[in-house]
């Protein structure tokens, strides 16, 4: 991961003080808009630490894959477990 460095200038949104996160940085983390976030402060250091959403369905687990449409056979993955997730279309 490339180390950035940036300095920004807080700002008033509705009442409370906001930071604006610049594009490369949200870019190299994958933040989107309406992320959680967690907050911390430590040795009067903000760090803030993006929360990753645990996928709840198959759907959500593999909705990044890219599919190379090759098999050489047809997979077996055995029997349920019982921690699977749902096949729900």
């Amino acid at each position: 991961m490339t180390l950035i460095e940036e300095y920004v200038y807080l700002k008033t949104l509705e009442g409370s003080i906001a930071v604006i996160i610049p594009n490369k940085v949200s870019n190299q983390l994958r933040l989107v808009a309406g992320q959680k976030i967690g907050i911390t402060v430590e040795n009067a250091s903000i760090i803030l630490t993006p929360v990753k959403k645990e996928p709840s369905n198959i759907h959500e687990l593999f909705a990044d894959w890219q599919d190379d449409n090759y098999r050489e056979r047809e997979l077996s993955w055995g029997k349920p477990t019982g921690s699977e997730f749902p096949w729900n279309h």
